[in-house]
């Protein structure tokens, strides 16, 4: 009886996951709340608890990302961005996947990366360079640097588990910040060789003997550009500084308030109020400010797709990690025991296991919200989790069905960037491992020194 209740909720997890993949992440949220109530109210299992937290910091990022591109900041740090590249074109294999790096960073939002593809694959296709050699590879950078993103949802939902046992954000940043950018640079460099050149490549030279495609055409960089909204440098100035601001809190803890906390026995402790609560606060603040200070009004903010983004990444938050935790409540000792023989033998199977759930479930918060606290539970450390973090970005292995992915094909005339044909084998793939590989090599060491 034990052995068939096992079948059926694997089978009640699967199921949503498998829905998810085929119509989208709406049907994932649905299937997870059947699952869910089927465990609860038929199987009788205890309900797993949401991350309300996280949900709060991607719902306060979003606003706050959403007024800035509605205020017109996000048009103009890519202006910024794109006068830069079209003065150095030559560069780009290396420079722009480095922008998406620091683009996603300062915003904690890959979706930033959807306004630089036009720019760089037209720059690149201008230079004469394999658009996929960038393109792949930005997409890969903009999961992996979610990590090294101060005011990214993941960053503190893996800070909120780890730091009882002595991790910081000033720790975890000082290991994920070099590790991600050195894995950056490392791979840009690869891909800068991945691929045929477009004078040798079939696809693209068929392409342009039927006329599908214009030939190169050097892009002036001189060309003067569309007036951009009044006030959008201001947009822009006041999130950079709500980053910063976070940034000091979260470094200097001091700084943050803190207040006594009634015990069971009648005694007081401290309590300094977590940056899990602080980031909320500051990047709706930051919203707040820009909506004020830049004159946007509410429809303009709602509007911006990334709005809609953030709502599907919150609903999942509120779904996948309660059916995982709802199950894991009934095997919480068999789990711990797993991920414990699985440490046992190497360390580097966090990794592993990371990397998997992340591809599975499609969601860096919901599978560090599941694994983390069973790895902890098992005795692993603050410090080879944080090495190991760039695995949490094996959650874009299905890279070619989402939304940048599709975008990143579409957007290259030139037919170089692939969808492949089972899904993962496209252009995307590479690049994705190689950020991987180089961060957690490059993280591993940080972290031997920083813990």
């Amino acid at each position: 009886m034990t052995a068939f209740k096992v079948i059926v909720e694997i089978l009640l997890f699967l199921i949503p996951l498998a829905l998810g993949a085929k119509y989208g992440p709406m049907a994932l949220i649905g299937g997870a709340a059947v699952s869910v109530f089927i465990m609860v109210e038929v199987m009788r299992l205890e309900p797993g608890q949401a991350p309300i937290a996280a949900v709060f910091i991607i719902l306060s990022v979003i606003c706050a990302t959403a007024a800035l591109t509605a205020a017109g900041g996000m048009a103009w740090l890519v202006r910024l961005a794109e006068k830069g590249l079209r003065k150095h074109p030559k560069q780009i294999p290396v420079v722009g996947p480095l922008l998406v790096w620091l683009f996603t960073v300062m915003s904690g939002t890959g979706n930033i990366t959807f306004a630089l593809v036009p720019i760089l694959y037209e720059v690149s296709y201008s230079a004469k360079i394999r658009p996929e050699r960038v393109l792949a590879t930005a997409n890969a950078v903009s999961q992996l640097a979610l990590i090294a993103s101060p005011v990214a949802a993941v960053s503190y939902v893996f800070l909120k588990y780890t730091e009882p046992d002595g991790n910081s954000l000033g720790k975890m940043l000082a290991v994920t910040v070099p590790a991600t950018l050195i894995a950056t640079i490392l791979a840009s460099l690869v891909m800068s060789r991945y691929g045929k050149n477009l004078d040798d490549d079939p696809e693209y030279q068929r392409r342009l003997a039927a006329g599908e495609i214009e030939p190169p055409k050097v892009v002036d960089p001189t060309v003067e550009l569309e007036p951009l909204r009044p006030r959008a440098a201001w947009s822009a100035g006041i999130f950079i500084g709500g980053v910063v601001v976070g940034c000091i809190l979260g470094f200097f803890e001091p700084l943050r308030p803190t207040y006594l906390v009634a015990q069971a026995d009648g005694s007081y402790l401290d309590h300094t109020v977590s940056m899990s609560t602080m980031i909320p606060i500051t990047m709706f603040a930051v919203t707040g400010l820009i909506m004020i200070l830049c004159r946007v009004k509410t429809p303009a903010v709602i509007s911006e797709p990334i709005i809609g983004t953030g709502l599907i990444a919150a609903l999942l938050l509120l779904s996948v990690p309660v059916l995982a935790g709802t199950i894991l409540n009934a095997h919480m000792e068999s789990v711990t025991s797993f991920v414990d023989s699985s440490i046992g033998v190497s360390v580097m199977l966090f990794a592993l296991l990371l990397f998997m759930l992340a591809s599975l479930i499609q969601s860096q918060v919901a599978s560090m919200t599941i694994l983390v606290p069973a790895a902890m539970a098992a005795g692993l450390g603050p410090g080879p989790m944080t090495g190991m973090l760039g695995a949490a970005s094996g959650n874009n292995l299905l890279a070619s069905m989402g939304g940048l992915g599709q975008a990143c094909i579409l957007t290259d005339k030139t037919g170089s960037t692939k969808q492949g044909s089972i899904l993962i084998n496209g252009s995307f793939l590479v690049p994705m491992l190689l950020c991987i590989v180089f961060s957690i090599a490059v993280g591993m060491g940080l972290q031997l020194v920083i813990f």
